[in-house]
């Protein structure tokens, strides 16, 4: 089996994932962040960005935390690694480090930029029973259609956060 490459998110029923970019997601449920680090954790490696860093302000424990970022210097301590390039050089530098389970966690442009590299092979996402002000979408500036397959979704709380599972089964052509 190939290198997975996931990206996990929280959203708001519209696809907003923050309301601005230092968003330390407060709005999301305790069971969403539990199944986080589960995922994340079992891993062994978060990619994100900058400022999805500097947001949470620590490395996450028992992670390799890996900033795509062009400045070496954070407003908190320093990640595990910082990377610069594309997502293909990205992947491939993991990969030779031993990752074959990389979850994306962030923000917009670094989800952006991965589902539009085509390599991405899992969506996690945490549906949030909310309809939050205008903020982050998930992903900005698609211009392909993915084809999902429903892996697996179940409630996780009282209230009806959702978690769904999909897998990318293919890429289609521009829009």
């Amino acid at each position: 089996m190939g290198t997975k490459i996931r990206l996990l998110a929280v959203t708001d029923i519209r696809g907003t994932i923050a309301l601005a970019e230092n968003d330390r997601i407060e709005w999301g449920s305790p069971e969403d962040k539990k199944l986080f680090k589960e995922i994340t954790t079992q891993s062994g490696v978060v990619v994100m960005g900058r400022k999805t860093y500097e947001t949470i302000g620590r490395r996450l424990p028992g992670r390799c935390n890996i900033v795509l970022s062009s400045k070496k210097h954070f407003n908190c301590e320093s990640p595990d690694l910082v990377l610069n390039g594309s997502v293909n050089d990205i992947v491939q530098i993991l990969i030779r480090k031993g990752f074959t389970d990389i979850c994306v966690i962030g923000g917009q442009s670094i989800f952006s930029q991965f589902l539009k590299s085509g390599m991405v092979t899992d969506l996690h996402l945490t549906i949030e029973p909310i309809i939050l002000p205008d903020g982050l979408n998930l992903f900005s500036n698609i211009d392909k259609q993915f084809s999902l397959r429903l892996e697996k979704a179940h409630i996780l709380n009282s209230k009806g956060s959702i978690y769904i599972h999909y897998r990318i089964e293919k890429v289609g052509s521009k829009i």
